[in-house]
């Protein structure tokens, strides 16, 4: 039992493997490597500045990355995987645990930046991304990370850290942070939190002078209560009904929808909160272009999750909200509106 006012930080390194994206100087950006298993340590921190220096030591780190979750083996361990859950398919048994932290990670990814303002301006690019968040985020400290397309992609696609002043449950942030600009993604147990800088090739160098900076503010992110962040009654919960013929502008539309709502139904254990992203992302391309309602899509989706047995309500809000703020690039096809 550690004392409640510190915490810690579970680091998976995979060696001969890159846990960094790669830039070469064609343009080309090559995605991160999808290591098996890991071997694991857990590393003290009591503070936000025990937080900066770990960011330090792990920024040249390629082979490295963080994850929520407690390691249920203890201090350390070898030849892992990432599983919160039995994995169904080969029986391996969980190794990481959902616990509540005093460290909160937080993840923009392309949030609008004036061009006046330069990527290598990190403070005014955090201001800006935390222009987006509840004001008590704007007022306290925290440790502004630039990520692996910060300055190579439009807007500003940093990494916020903050120090909670009571460790916070996952569903406590599901629920806080829903419809803010943040991937929910970060706060799931096993999903890896990528701390490296990124490798530039030959004949392509690093463009920002840094990655890291402190921003200055109160010490702790006061959280709002347990009570205030608790899980609503539970709903005896339906299948979602098939949207009717008719509803909506053209055939398209209405088998995008259920077809969605299949996908997210049929998705196995450790795939839902993946696939209710990418549905939710999908079908926000069809609310840009005006041919779908957002509370349509929010309805239909919301309900095939909960029927699939995603029961934390703030989740589910949450997947949403971010699909809807990051529409799927895809483009749609040639559709003959309804007279």
């Amino acid at each position: 039992m550690i004392p409640e006012w510190q915490d810690h930080i579970t680091i998976m390194r995979a060696p001969g493997k890159r846990l960094a994206k790669l830039h070469t100087a064609d343009g080309e950006c090559q995605d991160y490597d999808s290591p098996f298993r890991y071997d694991a340590a857990a590393v003290p921190v009591a503070g936000l500045q025990d937080v900066l220096e770990l960011l330090r030591k792990l920024l040249p780190r390629h082979d490295r990355c963080v994850v929520r979750g407690e390691l249920l083996a203890g201090g350390s361990a070898t030849g892992i995987r990432r599983l919160v859950h039995t994995c169904n398919k080969t029986g391996d048994a969980p190794t990481l645990a959902d616990v509540p932290r005093r460290w909160l990670a937080l993840d923009w990814d392309g949030i609008a930046r004036a061009e006046s303002v330069p990527a290598a301006d990190l403070e005014r690019c955090g201001d800006i991304a935390l222009e987006q968040m509840p004001k008590v985020f704007q007022r306290t400290a925290c440790i502004i990370q630039a990520s692996a397309n910060h300055g190579i992609k439009p807007g500003c696609r940093l990494r916020g850290w903050f120090w909670c002043d009571r460790p916070l449950k996952t569903r406590e942030i599901m629920r806080w942070l829903s419809g803010t600009p943040c991937d929910p993604s970060v706060w799931r147990p096993a999903q890896p939190i990528y701390t490296a800088a990124p490798v530039f090739g030959p004949g392509r160098s690093e463009h920002l002078p840094s990655r890291l900076l402190m921003l200055p503010g109160e010490d702790w992110l006061i959280c709002p209560s347990p009570d205030d962040l608790a899980d609503p009654p539970a709903q005896p919960q339906t299948p979602p009904e098939r949207v009717a013929r008719g509803a909506h502008a053209n055939r398209y539309v209405d088998r995008a929808l259920s077809d969605a709502a299949d996908a997210i139904i049929s998705a196995g254990v450790g795939k839902r909160h993946d696939t209710l992203i990418s549905e939710s992302r999908n079908l926000a391309r069809l609310v840009k272009a005006g041919l779908l309602a957002e509370g349509d899509l929010r309805e239909v989706l919301t309900r095939a999750a909960a029927h699939a047995g995603k029961a934390d309500a703030a989740e589910i809000a949450s997947c949403l909200a971010w699909g809807l703020a990051n529409p799927s690039n895809a483009k749609l096809p040639e559709i003959r509106h309804a007279a």
